[in-house]
Parts: structure tokens; C-alpha cells; sequence
């Protein structure tokens, strides 16, 4: 292995003939060559930066694209109503009549939002617009739509928004739409939100309104209608007088002569619930002669009198076995009550 030394004597040798001046020459570019290699620089980051802004360009675009909610026309029928509506029917409604004639002289104004059928190409389920879609299908022309993937709770929430922006369903639309929701698994805060209330906090009121609408058949709301100016007392007094959310067949016969009417015919929602609350509560009157006690436990036994004889209806769901208890004890009662008649009387003479 050489040494040190000659290795340095080695290095001396190979540059021993190069001229230094030449050699910083080659080194240092002229001013020319200088500003050649200048202007490629600047060129190479001008495009660099040319190619990073398209691409950001692109990538913005892109986004844009994929966000869009962009407006297109569809063919109305092509498109079924949401899993669970928000409204009760709105044919026959004078306010819908008013409605789609708007929608004739000036036409749509808002767009309806949509999701795609799978399955089922150029096939639509509405979120929210419902009463536009309707106008369109009578007016044959096509419907303005925002198209957008939904799942089934987002659908629900995006009614919800629409719900908060419009303000005006009914006590009895809000309460049905809940229960329905209720009675598909969604929570209460869920619905909360659908009903446009995320933001009062207001979950215990989803409570008031599943209740009262679970009080009610749903044909009998429908017969009626939205009742706009009907509020949550009345919705739930009449369904105090109804059991089981079912009417009993005086009940619907007494609805049934009442819808015959031509006054029902020329009332309006608000009206026909008047007409049905006041059928029902004189119905739920006690008859003369009739007479009701309440126990402790919330049962009520009823008497019924006539010249020979009072009939006595037990509550024998609620309180199994007091009427054979009754029976076994009557004797005892009988003769107790004699007893005292017999006292009473003893004490008044004189």
C-alpha cells in the first residue's frame, strides 16, 4: 500500500502541466453563459409552478364536481314519495289548489331534492318538495330536482331542514311524522332533528307529540286533515275519548253519518275536527240515569239505573275478580245495608 507521500508526489504529476488561469476560465461562466443558465432556471420553476397550479386548478374543480348539487329536470312520475311523509293529504285542500295554480302562471321556483332509485334507472324517492312534485304530475310538466345519494337517515334530516325553513306543518303532521319515525327505530333526538328542533333541544316534546298521534287512528286524522289552528289540547282530548287508538262501532257510525253531511263537505280541516270532537265528546256523556265512580287505581265502575233495576259494569281487566268477590260478599252487604236502614229508622221515631 503506497504512503502518504506518494501519494501527494502522485497527485502533483497529474495536474503538473494544467495552466490555472485556464483553468478558472472553464470553471467561471462567461456573462452570456450566465444569463443563459439564469433564464432556463427561472423557466424550470416558472413551469414547476405552472403545473403545480393546474394541478390545484384540477384538484378545485374537481371537488367542485363532486360536491355540486347542480338543478336538472325530470319527469315527475318517475318519482315516489319518502318512506315516511311529512304531510297528510293534500288533495282536496284549498290552500293546494291555490298552490298549484301558482305553479301554473309562474312556474317552480324551488327545486325538490331526490335521491336515485337503485335498481331502477331515472327513477327518483323525494326527500322534501313534496307538494311541488304533486303540482307538477297535475300540471304534466317536468320537475325541477336536486339529485343526491341519501341514505334513509339523511333523507329523514334533509326533511327536517326543509321542516325548519317552511314552519308550517300542523300539530297533528308533526305528531305523525314522528310516531312513524318512532316506530321505525329512531331515536328521539333523531326525530328531534327530522322535526327541525336539533337546535331547541327540545327532545322531550317528541314525547307529547308520538303520544298524541298514538292515541288516534291515522284514518280518522286523514278524514280530518292538518287542523292547522288545532293545537296539542284538543288533538289530546279527543283522543282521551277513543281506546286503543280504535273507534268503537257507535263511534264510527257517529263519524260516518257525520262525514255524509253537506256541512262537513263545505268545512275545512279546522272545522271538521270541531264537528268530530263535539260528535265524540256528547257520545262520551253519561246517559241519564248513568252514573260513574272512580277508583283509587284509575278504573270506573258505571251504574246504570232504570225503575226496577241498576246494573253494575266492573272493570274486570283491571280488577280480576271482584265481581265473583262481589257476588260471595253481596249477602253480607245485603243484610249490613238492612241493618242500618233498620237503625236509621229506629232513631227517628219518636
Amino acid at each position: 500500500m503506497a504512503n502518504p507521500r506518494d501519494r501527494n508526489q502522485r497527485m502533483k504529476s497529474l495536474f503538473a502541466n494544467v495552466n490555472a488561469d485556464d483553468l478558472a476560465k472553464a470553471v467561471t461562466p462567461s456573462p452570456a453563459d450566465a444569463e443563459k443558465r439564469r433564464v432556463g432556471s427561472v423557466a424550470v420553476k416558472s413551469m414547476d409552478r405552472a403545473f403545480v397550479s393546474i394541478e390545484d386548478e384540477n384538484r378545485r374543480l374537481h371537488d367542485q364536481l363532486l360536491s355540486a348539487e347542480s338543478i336538472v329536470e325530470i319527469d315527475p312520475d318517475n318519482v315516489v314519495p319518502s318512506f315516511i311523509s311529512d304531510r297528510l293529504d293534500i288533495e282536496g285542500d284549498r290552500a293546494f289548489d291555490a298552490f298549484v295554480e301558482g305553479i301554473r302562471e309562474a312556474g317552480q321556483k324551488l327545486p325538490i331534492l331526490v335521491r336515485p332509485l337503485p335498481g331502477r334507472p331515472s327513477h327518483y324517492q323525494a326527500a322534501y318538495g313534496h307538494r311541488r312534485l304533486r303540482a307538477c304530475q297535475i300540471l304534466k310538466r317536468p320537475i325541477k330536482a336536486v339529485v343526491k345519494d341519501l341514505s334513509d337517515e339523511e333523507l329523514i334530516i334533509s326533511q327536517g331542514i326543509e321542516n325548519a325553513a317552511r314552519l308550517n306543518l300542523s300539530f297533528i303532521e308533526q305528531a305523525l311524522f314522528a310516531l312513524k319515525l318512532k316506530e321505525r327505530g329512531y331515536s328521539r333526538e333523531t326525530i328531534s332533528e327530522a322535526l327541525g328542533r336539533k337546535e331547541q333541544k327540545n327532545v322531550a316534546y317528541i314525547s307529547f307529540l308520538t303520544n298524541a298521534a298514538a292515541a288516534l287512528p291515522e284514518d280518522l286524522i286523514r278524514r280530518i286533515g292538518t287542523a292547522p289552528s288545532v293545537g296539542r289540547p284538543k288533538w289530546e282530548k279527543l283522543g282521551s275519548l277513543i281506546r286503543g287508538r280504535s273507534l268503537t262501532r257507535t263511534q264510527h257510525e257517529t263519524i260516518e253519518a257525520l262525514s255524509s253531511k253537506d256541512a262537513w263537505a263545505a268545512a275545512d280541516s279546522n272545522q271538521r275536527f270541531a264537528l268530530v270532537l263535539e260528535a265524540l265528546d256528547d257520545g262520551a256523556r253519561p246517559e241519564p240515569g248513568l252514573s260513574e265512580v272512580s277508583l283509587d287505581d284509575g278504573s270506573v265502575v258505571v251504574a246504570k239505573r232504570s225503575a226496577n233495576a241498576t246494573t253494575l259494569i266492573l272493570p274486570e281487566k283491571r280488577i280480576p275478580g271482584l265481581s265473583a268477590w262481589l257476588m260471595e260478599r253481596l249477602p253480607d252487604l245485603v243484610r249490613e245495608f238492612r241493618a242500618g236502614k233498620k237503625e236509621g229508622q229506629s232513631q227517628d221515631d219518636p
